[in-house]
């Protein structure tokens, strides 16, 4: 068995993070009785998927030949989220189209995406396409300056 390949430790994260999904859902309560689904169940479901994912992905990577571990952290990776940290932490106070405009293209930057189109039209888009979505299809309040 080897124990030196990438999908051992995504397999094991991803079944730690479904037990402990699964694990908090269970505390979520039944809810009333009735012809109902309990609120508990999707996100049992849910959890159940990624335990069943990471289970597979783990024996997948158990089975594999030994190969070389990939870097715990890449740093554009680590850029991205920390951007995305800052976002979800100044959310209230900058307006959810820029900082959506500045994360994509932020992201895409990161990841060697050079077309100027696709710099100026993608962000724009995503941005603008989230804002309404969420605005108008789920009527919910972002923070906007205009």
């Amino acid at each position: 068995m080897a124990l030196k390949h990438e999908d051992t430790v995504a397999g094991a994260a991803l079944a730690f993070v479904g037990t402990t999904a699964a694990w908090l859902s269970l505390g979520m309560g039944t809810g009333a009785t009735g012809a109902t689904l309990p609120p508990n169940f999707f996100p049992l479901l849910c959890a159940g998927g990624l335990l069943i994912c990471g289970l597979v992905l783990l024996v997948r990577g158990l089975r594999a030949e030994s190969g070389p571990m990939p870097t715990l952290v890449d740093s554009r990776v680590a850029v991205v989220g920390g951007l995305t940290i800052l976002f979800y932490w100044f959310f209230a106070y900058i307006d959810f189209r820029v900082g959506a405009m500045v994360l994509a293209f932020a992201t895409m930057w990161m990841f060697s995406i050079r077309s100027v189109p696709l710099l100026i039209f993608l962000p724009l888009g995503l941005a603008f396409g989230l804002y309404y979505a969420f605005t108008r299809g789920f009527s919910m309040v972002l923070p906007t300056w205009i």
